[in-house]
């Protein structure tokens, strides 16, 4: 018998076969299953010693059901779908992987911003519906010397900073936590949220799906951006509200909007959204390379080991119990 029981409870992967060769280290049993519901998921964590999930919903009711759990490790950087404050009640660790498609989405949120403004997949659906004709996409304005508004200024946004800048855009961003000092040495200009409405041309958002920021995308602020505004959002879905998006392309409020994520994932069959010649949608893929999946995968069940091996996870949501558990701080040589 195994030393540890490990539950991955859900995944959107061809296989586990990575996660399962690295928590051999520690001689652990691997579940694997695609659940996401409390009834679903409190039967088969209750006597698990580690939660690998993805999507599922750990809510308090899951979380005081596990008896012997000791971390939830998440396929993500975000840390929706996790109680977190229960779990600390509980003394179970929380990991996630904080910087693994950093430059993936980075690049993503770029290509969506120049087709959102350059028009191209509307431009390249009409010709391949027979119609030669450059006209349908007025009206495109030159990047250069338009303002890109970044709703948070973290890794990720960032890295569109850089990569943008060679398009000649101007930079704001909106960042209560960015000291001023920091926002200039980066060469941004921080600006209020209403501001970063006002002014952008462009506007990415890269916030954390938190009660502060759902829905901060609002008709409110709809009506505050330019009517030639853009607005791509590559973070979380439901800091749009999707009513007031639809409401907002349906009265040229917006000229167009560029989504990664949706409010729900996947997004209903019945979705306005989906018949909008100006919005473009991928399937929260921004996150995808072959690279990043692999230091996806690898890196949290890495968390796994760490704490079963009596260390502190790498990516530790909750490092207040790294004291309260006795955990020793993990070697600089961990490979």
């Amino acid at each position: 018998m195994a030393k540890w029981k490990v539950v991955i409870t859900d995944g959107e992967f061809e296989n586990f076969d990575l996660e399962k060769e690295i928590l051999k280290k520690i001689d652990a049993d691997v579940y694997t299953y695609q659940f996401k519901s409390e009834d679903e998921l409190i039967p088969i964590v209750r006597d698990c010693d580690a939660v690998i999930m993805q999507y599922s919903n750990l809510t308090r009711k899951v979380i005081e059901s596990m008896q012997k759990c000791k971390i939830i490790s998440k396929y993500a950087i975000g840390l929706d779908r996790i109680d977190i404050e229960v779990a600390t009640e509980n003394d179970i660790c929380v990991g996630h992987v904080r910087d693994y498609c950093i430059d993936e989405v980075s690049t993503h949120a770029v290509g969506l911003i120049l087709d959102s403004t350059r028009k191209i997949t509307l431009l390249n659906n009409s010709v391949k519906a027979g119609n030669w004709d450059y006209k349908i996409s007025k009206k495109i304005y030159n990047l250069r010397g338009l303002t890109l508004g970044l709703n948070s200024f973290g890794k990720i946004a960032q890295l569109v900073a850089e990569k943008m800048r060679p398009y000649g855009v101007q930079i704001i961003t909106y960042d209560p936590f960015l000291p001023p000092e920091v926002a200039e040495k980066l060469n941004v200009k921080l600006v209020s949220f209403d501001e970063l409405c006002r002014e952008s041309d462009i506007l990415s958002t890269h916030v954390a799906d938190m009660p502060e920021t759902r829905g901060m995308f609002n008709k409110a602020a709809f009506l505050k951006m330019k009517n030639t505004a853009h607005l791509v959002n590559t973070g979380r879905g439901p800091v749009i509200n999707e009513q007031d998006l639809i409401w907002a392309l349906e009265n040229d409020e917006i000229a167009g909007v560029a989504l990664d994520v949706t409010e729900k994932e996947p997004i209903e069959s019945d979705s306005p959204l989906l018949k909008m010649k100006n919005v473009i949608i991928t399937p929260h893929s921004a996150y995808y390379s072959e690279e990043s999946q692999i230091r996806l995968q690898s890196l949290t069940a890495e968390n796994v080991v760490q704490r079963l091996s009596g260390y502190s996870p790498r990516y530790f949501a909750n490092p207040i119990l790294k004291t309260k558990l006795g955990l020793m701080d993990l070697p600089e040589d961990w490979s």
